[in-house]
């Protein structure tokens, strides 16, 4: 496999996880004109503000991140916020796949395998542990093996979009609607969607790597901007079948009760049906989904909380970072974050409203206003700048406020 091939997939994987698994809820619920709408403008919004995050890297030539890029061009106070931003974006991913693992294995033992219910705050610790051990144990092996299962996973939640095509339900089309009724789930909608087609923690390593590989900065501008280019597309085609499949096959009673239950739409699927396929398969498929996703997203919020520690410490003085005991702080990063997830599994909020009005909005945030900004405020990014900046902007705005909007009107 080439080195375009294996980033492209990387990126993929990286957007791949819980939103594609609790986008239907919101989409089912939310009518087929809402979705048809922002099928049309999500394509090209994800694609240029992704390329913004990557030519930013790729463009700097005394920094190999977007950390460093903004600390370069604007200071190291600049480059703390955006690491911050960085940190809250996946933190709070990783708070809903810690909730959507729990609710899941709940669900399973309780529904399929007919067990007596387990104490949450019990269940929720040992599933954490696990994990949280795995990653300790071995992060090498663990990488390994997430990269390994997320192809595997891409085709089976493909397989499962053309196997629910017979069942599919035209009659949403009938279904008269009120603008008011339009502009609420269209707001309710838009957060979760981007939330689900967001690839921007890998952004900055993609912009980075090929301006390595390739030398200069117009090449790496060249091959960087392919990648998200046609990641963008695939990812565009690969999630829209999948919530339009589940969309016109799945009855709204459904929905209501998973987002009542607060599980995903495959577990949904699962507690009505009688076929063993998706009795047993979908729920597993859910769980592998989101687990790999997990490990993914807890190693780079621990990073991203070890590097926010370090940047405090050594806030006045860079030099002391040798001295520091790195691998100290990773512990304390971990245990801290265990805590933190621990506590919000038990809680139980809702995962939409997580990923609504937290995981989407500092998304946006970093991903949709901030390379928009730095493009206006950074001379040598004036020539990156793109026609179509001002509407990206915007979408990132309604991301950051649509989802209390939406609940409000």
């Amino acid at each position: 496999m080439n080195l375009n091939k294996r980033w492209i997939l990387t990126c993929f994987g990286t957007a791949v996880g819980a939103g594609i698994l609790f986008l239907p809820i919101q989409s089912g619920l939310s009518g087929i004109w809402s979705v048809i709408f922002l099928t049309l403008i999500i394509l090209p919004t994800t694609y240029i503000s992704h390329r913004g995050i990557t030519r930013i890297v790729a463009s700097c030539p005394k920094a190999n991140d977007i950390i460093g890029a903004v600390e370069n061009d604007l200071g190291h106070f600049a480059g703390f916020v955006v690491s911050l931003l960085y940190f809250l974006s996946i933190v709070t991913i990783c708070a809903g796949y810690a909730i959507g693992l729990t609710n899941i294995v709940s669900s399973f033992l309780i529904n399929q395998i007919h067990c007596p219910e387990i104490p949450r705050s019990l269940l929720t610790f040992i599933i954490l542990s696990i994990m949280t051990l795995i990653l300790l144990g071995s992060e090498n092996i663990m990488i390994t093996v997430t990269s390994i299962l997320t192809f595997p996973l891409i085709v089976l939640l493909f397989i499962i979009s053309i196997y629910m095509m017979p069942n599919w339900n035209f009659s949403s089309f009938h279904v008269v609607f009120s603008l008011k009724e339009f502009i609420k789930n269209t707001f309710l909608l838009l957060p979760i969607l981007i939330f689900a087609m967001n690839f921007s923690p890998v952004c900055s390593s993609l912009g980075a790597f090929y301006k390595k590989q390739c030398g200069n900065i117009d090449d790496a501008i060249k091959c960087s901007d392919s990648i998200v280019k046609w990641n963008s597309i695939l990812l565009f085609i690969f999630v829209m079948f999948f919530i339009f499949s589940l969309f016109f096959s799945i009855t709204p009673d459904i929905l209501s009760n998973a987002k009542q239950k607060n599980i995903d739409a495959l577990t949904a699927i699962s507690l009505t049906s009688q076929n063993p396929l998706f009795l047993y398969a979908f729920p597993l498929i859910a769980f592998l989904a989101i687990a790999s996703s997990y490990f993914g997203h807890f190693t780079g919020t621990r990073e991203g909380l070890s590097g926010i520690f370090v940047q405090i410490m050594t806030w006045k003085n860079p030099n002391k970072k040798n001295k520091l005991n790195i691998k100290r702080i990773k512990l304390i990063s971990t245990l801290m974050l265990f805590l933190l997830l621990w506590c919000l599994a038990v809680y139980n909020p809702s995962i939409l409203s997580i990923i609504g009005v937290l995981s989407a909005p500092i998304i946006a945030t970093y991903a949709y206003l901030m390379p928009v900004i730095l493009m206006k405020k950074i001379p040598r990014l004036y020539i990156y700048r793109s026609k179509f900046a001002g509407f990206v902007f915007i979408i990132g705005i309604f991301t950051i406020f649509g989802y209390v909007v939406g609940k409000i009107i």
